[in-house]
């Protein structure tokens, strides 16, 4: 493990220094180091691509190389591509790589094949609690995807309308079972689609956006269930969510999307939207309640009368997730309550990929939680009955940024298990950076983090990180 850290300490010292903005190749390097306590706090590994340990301290690097596209290039047909590397040693050690990609794009339209990092949903990426069906939570997986990376005008030369779309599958790897004929199965896969619209031109004050997307966990169903569906037609029912035996195939999990951006003369403001649906509940709309709000304000002004220290980005997030299509599951009067999200019925994992949920990293794997709320070896959570407030600001004086995260969450377990009384809990992170020296693409940083409350054990820890990245060739 500790030759693996070597390499990428030397992979960033063999960086090129000279770099150009004409370049279309990236790279990024860096180490940080973790006193911890003997849980890592919550908001220094979640939403991390799994990145980070979550017990103990250790000493983490990072290395990646990638071939972006570029946007003033006039060709037709482009392609790019990418890998990152990951290793960290300490209580646990691991090493992986999180993006090992390429892709090609001809016009708007991108093929992409391997694995790379993503982010999925209207909302904000950088402040965020984390989306609620797919965020940047877990380790990247292999997957197969046709997507438009940006919005496409669906009239030529008029960007009135537009739409961004999404069509892939993944393989997960096996899975243990807990009902069916047998206890395991080698393969299952995830299905992933989206569709969105944008209402308004760039040069437009208020745009306008809505649409939805729809995952599926599935696979062995032929050999789970006695008369099951062989691979071919239980993809089938998966893409388009045909109901088999009384059910659907698979674990389905999406959102459906709204928001709206002003873009004023200092700030630009967001509003959005995440409302959850799982299997069979967006015809009865009995989860609307629950999902994820936020509001957004960005800076726009720059130049000469920008204060030195100035809040460049403020959100404020709001996570409901306690109705879950209500607390009565009667199968046989067809009333299907207890959605119980992020544990399923089948497979152990849940809505989870190597032990890290898929979702919103506010729902949490019962190993991360304190171990008197454990419930059940066959689920994922034990706590997805939640109510949250977050609290996100990013801010900067002179050549140093600052980042601050703050959540507080009401956690009442679940439906057949609550926690009582309800659980409460905080977690705060303080990340502040600035140039080494006089290199601007050398960072420094310094991370505080704490827990404290009745959800995870009382967490403190302190990171030092050195980061490098640039252009080359």
């Amino acid at each position: 493990m500790r030759k693996i850290l070597y390499v990428l300490l030397l992979s960033a010292a063999l960086c090129a220094e000279s770099h150009s903005q004409d370049s279309t190749f990236f790279y990024s390097a860096g180490i940080n180091a973790v006193g911890s306590t003997a849980g890592v706090p919550f908001w220094l590994y979640a939403n991390r691509n799994a990145t980070m340990p979550e017990k103990g301290s250790f000493v983490q690097g990072a290395a990646s190389f990638h071939r972006l596209y570029n946007k003033n290039n006039p060709r037709f047909f482009q392609w790019s591509g990418g890998a990152e590397l990951i290793g960290y040693a300490g209580k646990k050690n691991d090493a992986f790589f999180t993006d090992l990609f390429i892709a090609g794009k001809a016009g708007p339209v991108e093929l992409s094949i391997g694995q790379r990092r993503e982010f999925m949903g209207l909302g904000d990426s950088l402040l965020t609690m984390g989306p609620i069906a797919m965020s940047p939570n877990y380790r990247p997986y292999p997957k197969i995807q046709i997507s438009t990376p940006n919005f496409v005008s669906l009239i030529p030369g008029n960007d009135i309308v537009s739409f961004k779309f999404s069509y892939g599958d993944g393989l997960l790897g096996s899975a243990a079972v807990h009902y069916g004929n047998v206890r395991s199965v080698p393969d299952v896969y995830l299905h992933q689609k989206s569709l969105y619209l944008k209402l308004g031109k760039r040069s437009h004050r208020l745009n306008v956006f809505g649409g939805f997307n729809h995952q599926a966990m599935w696979g062995g169903e032929n050999k789970i269930y006695t008369g099951g569906l062989k691979r071919g037609k239980a993809y089938e029912y998966v893409v388009f969510g045909k109901p088999w035996a009384h059910s659907r195939v698979g674990n389905h999990f999406g959102t459906i999307d709204v928001a709206a951006e002003w873009k004023g003369k200092k700030w630009d403001i967001f509003l959005y939207r995440q409302t959850i649906y799982e299997d069979g509940s967006l015809k009865n709309l009995s989860t609307v309640s629950d999902g994820l709000s936020g509001l957004r304000f960005k800076r726009r002004q720059k130049g000469e009368n920008v204060p030195a220290f100035r809040f460049n980005t403020l959100l404020f997030e709001f996570l409901y997730t306690k109705n879950q299509g209500g607390a009565i599951f009667d199968y046989l009067n067809g009333i299907f309550g207890k959605d119980n999200y992020f544990n399923h019925y089948v497979y152990n994992q849940g809505w989870s990929y190597r032990g890290n949920s898929l979702g919103t990293p506010m729902i949490a794997p019962q190993a991360t939680t304190r171990e008197e709320l454990f419930i059940s070896k066959s689920a994922f959570t034990a706590n997805n009955r939640i109510v949250a407030y977050h609290l996100g600001a990013e801010a900067s004086w002179k050549k140093v940024n600052f980042l601050l995260k703050g959540s507080f969450s009401q956690n009442s377990g679940t439906f057949d298990n609550p926690i009582e009384p309800v659980a409460n809990q905080t977690s705060l992170l303080l990340r502040i950076e600035a140039p080494l020296l006089s290199k601007k693409n050398d960072v420094f940083g310094l991370s505080l983090a704490s827990d404290f409350g009745q959800l995870y054990t009382q967490n403190m820890a302190v990171m030092v990180s050195w980061r490098k990245s640039g252009f080359i060739w």
